[in-house]
């Protein structure tokens, strides 16, 4: 998947839970901004690394960083569907 539709899918997300929470009250709201700002966080950290894949030629040990900034990512987004699927 390409860098824009991931900031774009981000960014949708981000902007849903950020009307739900304000449309909420309570520990539902607190939910849905603690979803938002998940959301918001994982755009920054894929404009940055989108930036950094770009900018230069990386080392081998830059590389192997950036996969490990990615595998990070990853981790997090499978602890937010685990989030989603207890909610449930």
């Amino acid at each position: 998947m390409e860098l824009r539709q991931q900031l774009e899918i981000c960014y949708r997300n981000y902007k849903k839970w950020k009307e739900l929470a304000f449309s909420l009250s309570g520990i539902e709201s607190k939910k849905a901004l603690e979803r938002a700002f998940f959301w918001l966080e994982m755009h920054s950290a894929l404009y940055a690394i989108g930036i950094i894949e770009n900018s230069k030629n990386m080392s081998k040990d830059e590389i192997r960083k950036l996969v490990s900034i990615k595998m990070n990512i990853i981790e997090k987004l499978s602890d937010y569907a685990k989030t989603l699927i207890e909610d449930f």
